[in-house]
């Protein structure tokens, strides 16, 4: 997984106490791979207001502004 880093932004993803969380749809796009579908915690979610269901995401990334 070297250097494997998912890039997420404001409408796709939300960090809340040190932890990110992505959109389901992110979630998908991410999946597509077996090693980051791995760090994918779908049972520890939330809905967020605006955004809808976001699901833990326990690997790299990096964070862009768009």
């Amino acid at each position: 997984m070297a250097g494997k880093k998912i890039r997420v932004n404001k409408e796709n993803s939300k960090v809340l106490s040190g932890k990110l969380f992505i959109t389901m749809l992110k979630a998908l796009q991410v999946s597509k791979s077996k090693v980051l579908a791995a760090l994918i915690e779908y049972d520890n979610n939330l809905v967020y207001p605006g955004i809808g269901k976001l699901v833990e995401y326990s690997g790299p990334y990096i964070r862009v502004t768009k």
